[in-house]
């Protein structure tokens, strides 16, 4: 018995000069160690906070062109999506007549399907107009409403052409100016 008392002696000598800690002493160790990493990480956030004071306009300015370009190209799509193949018969070309864009326009309502084409002229011209709607094969599937045209020399004009709701656009592979 004598023995065992005095072996735990030495085991309690040798804890409390190792360093054993209680479970008060543990906790209060943790919390030690808890309040650091609160601080390291308070002191993170404020240096990202005084970033975004000092950098953070000329970063919201980067984002803000990157999502304007992004919106730029999206409205170039669309436009390209609305243009038409354009070509030139014969008795328009023969008038010095151009034609350079064709913008595809929607049906809305009562309205025919249409075509507004940027005409261009050398040479003054007063006449009627026609566009001809062509399909892949090269088949007519449609014709536009007749319209008077007057055009100065070195002129140009935006110019609308209406078709009957019953022309298949979605079939059309371009369209052919005519002069009547």
């Amino acid at each position: 018995m004598k023995k065992a008392l005095i072996a735990f002696c030495i085991v309690g000598a040798a804890c409390a000069m190792a360093g054993c800690k209680n479970r008060e002493e543990q906790l209060e160790a943790e919390r030690s160690k808890g309040a650091e990493m609160v601080e390291d990480k308070a002191a993170l956030v404020k240096g990202v906070g005084q970033a975004l004071q000092n950098d953070g306009k000329k970063a919201a300015a980067e984002i803000t062109t990157g999502v304007g370009k992004v919106f730029g190209g999206v409205a170039e799509g669309v436009d390209r999506a609305h243009e038409a193949k354009i070509a030139l018969d014969a008795s328009a070309s023969g008038r010095q007549l151009k034609s350079e864009r064709a913008v595809l326009l929607g049906a809305d309502g009562e309205k025919k399907d249409g075509v507004k084409v940027y005409v261009l002229s050398a040479q003054a011209f007063k006449g009627k107009l026609q566009l001809r709607a062509v399909d892949g094969k090269g088949s007519e599937v449609g014709r536009s409403d007749k319209i008077d045209s007057d055009l100065g020399a070195d002129d140009a004009s935006y110019v609308e052409f209406r078709f009957d709701s019953a022309t298949p656009m979605s079939r059309v592979d371009k369209f052919v100016l005519y002069v009547l």
